[in-house]
């Protein structure tokens, strides 16, 4: 299984050239899976209202982001959702031109979003996958119960676009939570983060691959716009 993980910036995904050439990256790759950050579309929201304003109701609406993907590349994509029962940090699992699936974070700790419920296990490329969003990486238990049903790999979509305390505080944890939960469920964990700086901001570019006993073998500098990509087919 190939996988491309994509480092955007603090900003998110616009459909614009960078966006194409990650694209046409993965189909010259013969990519698989393409992974995105948390917020991919809209970027992180700082406030209820900027949660309003990007929230998409229709997960249709992002087949526009991937219309030029190659058929065989499942993406990855991190948007805020707009549903009847509240405002959720989700990614949606899209593969040929179809949603496959919503996922929805269960811990969220943006304004004006709420808790999502549990995920399932979903199949990408013959591969058995769980999906944790952002915070829901700390919480050991989400993790084992994923791998428990079945996952072998943990996509884990991230958005710590951080205060510059905060991210001197939480860099190493942050880290070091993706290791765990290798470690902890024998799978392999990848991510993808966003990067960049803002005033008074930093954030993390933790996209990272972690194998099943916690050894980073891939890890981004701290750059926004760039990609990395490992086969893991060892599961």
């Amino acid at each position: 299984m190939r996988v491309v993980c994509y480092q955007a910036g603090v900003e998110g995904i616009s459909l614009d050239d960078v966006w194409r050439t990650v694209l046409i990256e993965c189909a010259l790759l013969e990519a698989d899976l393409l992974v995105t950050p948390e917020y991919a579309i809209g970027g992180l929201p700082h406030t209820a209202e900027a949660a309003r304003e990007n929230a998409i109701a229709d997960p249709l609406d992002l087949l526009v982001y991937t219309a030029e993907a190659p058929p065989a590349l499942t993406v990855v994509l991190g948007f805020t959702e707009d549903a009847p029962d509240g405002r959720f940090s989700s990614v949606a699992v899209i593969s040929g031109g179809e949603i496959v699936a919503v996922v929805r974070k269960v811990n969220p700790r943006e304004p004006g979003i709420v808790a999502g419920g549990r995920s399932s296990v979903i199949d990408i490329a013959g591969v058995p996958c769980g999906i944790l969003i952002c915070a829901d990486v700390a919480e050991a238990k989400l993790a084992r119960r994923l791998a428990s049903s079945g996952a072998r790999l943990l996509i884990c979509p991230l958005n710590n676009d951080m205060s510059l305390a905060n991210a001197a505080r939480w860099q190493d944890w942050s880290e070091e939570q993706l290791v765990r939960r290798a470690r902890e469920n024998g799978c392999w964990v990848v991510s993808a983060d966003v990067a960049g700086r803002s005033l008074g901001r930093r954030a993390l570019a933790l996209t990272a691959f972690v194998q099943p006993d916690g050894r980073i073998v891939q890890r981004t500098l701290p750059d926004a716009h760039v990609t990395l990509t490992h086969d893991i087919d060892r599961i």
